[in-house]
């Protein structure tokens, strides 16, 4: 856990702001930071890096204490572009930690401001880059990430590429693109138990992708959950901001709903919300992410584990359409609210129990560089 940065006040941090440049980093300055926990970062693959970018720009982290080390460098160095090498949960590890770095810079600059005088630029946050050599890899549908050694170079040799913004998710300070409590927690509880058993090289291996991930559900969650003996999620779910819902009956048409309103109460199999519409394995799991600028895609089902698997294909394709047991909202505000402690995941890592969750739109947003070819008209 970091420690939390002492910013300043709001009114200080505005003048001072306006008094102080910022000097935004040079995005030809290119840092590459790789996951060594990560499936496909092998030292073939680091080594590979290195010839593309160079061993002083190459940062291969074991640990989260390394992984904090290299990004205050990562900082101090001033690189415009950050390219990340794992999963999904690298790419917001790196994110949290460099964007925390950032604030702490500019906060000790403010206050050197304010004591002495001093006039300091303020450091803008890099931009950053995603290589495909995670499990799950959601981000790779949004951002058109492929073989990474041929994105690495694209890279280094098109500085000038296109980004997108993509939201961001704030928790008690910590950002993310998709996080939730349900059937997707209890799944990567299931699926990280298995793994861990695996002793077999060959079988830790198949555990590593997607197989891993079906054998959970159907050795665990599924026959834990008809069996009924699977935890009970239940709760209430009030949004605090603007909120509208997405009505299946309308063609998907969204509905305005005021703030303070309670979007939800009672039993439930999944609470979850993205910014992204993946979720993993190409999972369309939150189809209407992107539909409105600034707000997050809040997805609450009752479908139970029998009732969802006929549809499991309109479920992966983002086409399944419920009204009495899928309730989508976009909102950029929500608290949720449980019963009691229930199994918490975002960016598909385990993040251990929480019974409330205020997720809200966080200020800042990410800077993502594109990978797609430019659409053209014919």
């Amino acid at each position: 856990m970091l420690t939390p940065v002492r910013m300043p006040t709001e009114s200080y941090a505005r003048r001072a702001t306006e008094k102080l440049p910022m000097a935004q980093p040079d995005p030809s300055r290119i840092a590459v930071l790789l996951n060594r926990n990560a499936r496909r970062v092998t030292d073939s693959m680091v080594q590979k890096a290195t010839a593309i970018v160079g061993s002083d720009h190459v940062y291969a982290s074991r640990s989260l204490d390394e992984a904090e080390a290299m990004a205050r460098q990562i900082v101090q160095r001033g690189y415009g572009t950050v390219v990340c090498g794992g999963g999904d949960g690298t790419l917001v590890r790196a994110v949290n930690l460099i964007h925390h770095y950032v604030h702490e810079s500019n906060a000790w600059r403010m206050e050197r401001y304010r004591r002495f005088g001093e006039t300091q630029d303020l450091l803008g946050n890099p931009r950053f880059a995603f290589l495909k050599l995670g499990t799950g890899n959601g981000m790779c549908g949004v951002v058109g990430a492929g073989d990474p050694i041929n994105d690495l170079r694209t890279l280094v040799n098109y500085v000038p590429s296109r980004t997108q913004s993509i939201p961001l998710i704030d928790l008690d300070g910590e950002r993310f693109f998709f996080g939730g409590v349900g059937y997707d927690s209890q799944i990567l509880d299931d699926y990280n138990r298995i793994k861990a058993r695996a002793k077999n090289r060959l079988l830790k291996a198949m555990m590593q992708n997607v197989t891993g991930y079906l054998a959970a559900i159907l050795s665990r969650t599924v026959p834990r959950l008809v069996a009924g003996t699977g935890e009970r999620l239940e709760g209430r779910v009030v949004t605090v901001g603007r909120a509208y819902y997405v009505d299946p009956r309308r063609g998907d048409a969204v509905q305005e709903i005021e703030p303070g309103t309670t979007l939800f109460e009672g039993d439930a199999r999944i609470i979850s919300a993205g910014t992204t519409p993946f979720f993993g394995y190409g999972f369309r799991m939150y189809p209407f992410a992107r539909m409105m600028p600034g707000m997050m895609q809040l997805r609450i089902g009752t479908v139970g584990p029998l009732g969802a698997l006929p549809h499991i294909v309109g479920l992966w394709k983002g086409s399944y359409r419920n009204p009495r047991g899928m309730f989508d909202f976009l909102v950029e505000n929500v608290r949720i609210e449980l019963n009691h402690p229930f199994p918490f995941q975002h960016s598909g890592d385990a993040q251990g129990l929480r019974d409330r969750l205020d997720l809200k739109i966080a200020d800042d947003t990410l800077e993502l560089v594109d990978l797609y070819r430019p659409w053209r008209m014919a």
